[in-house]
């Protein structure tokens, strides 16, 4: 019996451990959102650079997440988590005393690094700790429904510490408690048992993929201006596609492959990722776009955007405790996926009601409570459960990097494509117009989104994903 305690104990520790770096990764998404505003003033640096804040950071994540992933898998997952949450505080503290645009980029790069090495880790970590499949998807939702919670508490907290502390101190908030958990870490997860999985150097295939990745975000970044240099355009698009192509071909036959491309013959990785992909593209483009708009064509503060949104954080974390469990016991993983997207669409439309209409501040409200209360809380975790349950345990880190590639790319080039259309509506003269054309995207994708998900569903029958979490 007391064994027993002890174990318990000791899982809900690192359950405790994974969830604090999940939710100060989510977190550290948005909460830098409503402190653009006064970096902006900091710095100097134009509307067209505001968006590299963030691109910078996800596809930096996006293309080492699953480098991470694999090492978890070779090097051990402890090693791995240790690495990148001390990486992920070093770069907080130097982002927070960055006096220059460029150095603040840097920084923000090799915060993507830590966190791409630390999440797959800690997903990994879950999985082997919580080895009976009920207690580990109930896990796996708890820690997924961390990133949404961090996701919505970034919003509402990021007004306030910007307008009352300082820019500055959207990073430096990281630095305690993730340094709490690199000693927790330290002193309850399981030392890392020795693998019989040959270690082989692929690194030349992260680099290239967070390249393209990259790449591919300027692309359709400067789309909108191809009439001035179409030539290095179609010259960087080539180049882009012969990477691609080697980038495949190498994956194929490299011994230690970064994407195993088998793993995609499991419907439920297929699903998790697209969800994963989908959602990744609306939520960073909307809290993108509710910055501007509420501070810039509400005339909120950034500290009374906070305190309007902070309600919708708390909001988020009781459906996470006490509705997400229930639906999955109801519903299924992909069904209650299905719910919280359509949560998330209803969304985007309360938000173009609010942007189109003479009732702002009624739908904004709505607006923000099924993305951020709902849409987020329920869906994230399902995406995530979707795209591990079903992967074999030497690959779960392999897996876990590949989901969070899947989110942040899709974060990555969805608020690319958002800036693209921004900035095609002030060349034509529609800047007044220019985020409710981007809210207009952010429908269409979360259309898109809804469709792909049925249509998975109907694929896969009473298939994995129809595994529900208790």
């Amino acid at each position: 019996m007391i064994l027993y305690v002890c174990v318990v104990k000791q899982q809900r520790i690192i359950l405790t451990v994974a969830c604090m770096a999940i939710f100060f990764e989510a977190l550290d998404v948005s909460v830098l959102n409503m402190a653009i505003p006064r970096m902006e003033l900091f710095f100097h640096f134009g509307p067209d650079a505001i968006q590299w804040v963030q691109t910078v950071y996800v596809l930096f994540y996006a293309g080492l997440v699953l480098l991470g992933g694999r090492l978890a898998d070779t090097v051990g997952r402890k090693k791995m988590f240790m690495t990148g949450a001390i990486m992920f505080v070093l770069a907080s503290l130097a982002a927070g005393f960055s006096r220059s645009f460029g150095w603040l980029l840097v920084c923000r790069a090799l915060q993507g690094a830590g966190v791409a090495l630390a999440i797959p880790a800690a997903m990994a970590i879950i999985t082997n700790t919580f080895t009976i499949p009920s207690e580990r998807n109930r896990a796996l939702g708890i820690f997924g429904a961390m990133a949404g919670i961090g996701f919505a508490t970034g919003l509402a907290i990021g007004g306030l510490i910007s307008n009352y502390l300082g820019w500055q101190w959207v990073f430096f908030i990281n630095v305690p408690v993730i340094g709490l958990a690199v000693i927790l870490a330290a002193l309850y997860i399981p030392p890392d048992e020795q693998h019989a999985v040959r270690r082989v150097n692929n690194t030349l295939s992260a680099l290239l993929i967070t390249a393209l990745m990259m790449l591919a975000a300027w692309l359709i970044h400067d789309l909108g201006n191809i009439r001035q240099h179409y030539t290095k355009y179609f010259s960087l698009l080539m180049l882009f596609t012969g990477a691609a192509v080697f980038f495949v071909r190498r994956e194929r036959v490299h011994t230690s492959p970064l994407v195993d491309f088998r793993l995609f013959r499991l419907t439920g990785v297929i699903t998790g990722n697209t969800g994963a992909f989908m959602l990744g593209s609306i939520f960073l483009s909307y809290i993108f776009l509710l910055t501007l708009y509420l501070q810039r064509d509400l005339h909120f503060s950034s500290s009374q955007a906070g305190l309007l949104l902070f309600p919708f954080s708390i909001l988020s974390g009781v459906v996470s405790k006490f509705v997400l469990p229930y639906l999955f016991e109801k519903m299924g993983v992909i069904k209650t996926g299905i719910l919280g997207n359509s949560c998330m669409l209803c969304g985007i439309l309360f938000f173009i009601g609010s942007y189109f209409t003479g009732h702002t501040l009624f739908f904004i409200l709505c607006a923000v409570a099924c993305i951020n209360s709902f849409g987020m809380a329920i869906t994230f975790p399902c995406v995530t459960i979707l795209a591990v349950q079903a992967v074999p345990e030497q690959q779960q880190g392999l897996a876990s990097g590949i989901n969070g590639t899947a989110n942040a790319l899709g974060g990555g080039l969805g608020l690319s494509l958002v800036s693209l259309v921004m900035q095609v509506a002030v060349a034509k003269g529609w800047s007044t117009y220019g985020t409710g054309l981007g809210v207009l995207v952010l429908l269409a994708l979360a259309a898109i989104g809804q469709l792909l998900l049925f249509y998975w569903r109907g694929k896969s029958g009473a298939g994995v994903v129809a595994v529900r979490a208790e």
